[in-house]
């Protein structure tokens, strides 16, 4: 179940911090694992890694929430980003866009990235973790 994907390739998920208190995400911390960046992975893909020397990790700091039939549901706007100590880290900072679901047992992250939203390369992003 543990996936970190971006293009399909899966860096596989090292961590994972998941803390909501009184309606407020105040960490949730996704890295993908460090040992799949010098690993074969990143080697013999479509999508050539060779560029990304640390691993690429997920943050959502302070962020509200309301639960609903046990799950938060987000949808990750571009005023959400805005607003919000969100941040989707790979050498440098992306944008995320797409849904952020978390029930009591898992985490899942759906999406895409970019460098800024007048970027035409997109990333697309599929996380889904144990909670």
């Amino acid at each position: 179940m543990d996936t970190f994907k971006i293009n399909g390739t899966d860096f596989g998920v090292g961590s994972v911090v998941c803390k909501i208190e009184d309606g407020i995400i105040s960490d949730l911390t996704i890295k993908s694992d460090a040992k799949m960046i010098n690993s074969s992975i990143v080697d013999g893909k479509s999508e050539k890694w060779d560029w990304l020397t640390v691993s690429p990790e997920f943050n959502f700091r302070g962020v509200p929430s309301e639960q609903k039939d046990n799950k938060i549901v987000i949808e990750i706007t571009e005023e959400l980003l805005d607003e919000n100590d969100i941040t989707f880290y790979m050498i440098e900072h992306f944008d995320l866009y797409g849904t952020l679901t978390i029930t009591n047992d898992c985490i899942i992250v759906s999406g895409e990235i970019r460098r800024h939203m007048s970027d035409k390369k997109l990333y697309s992003l599929e996380i889904a973790a144990k909670r």
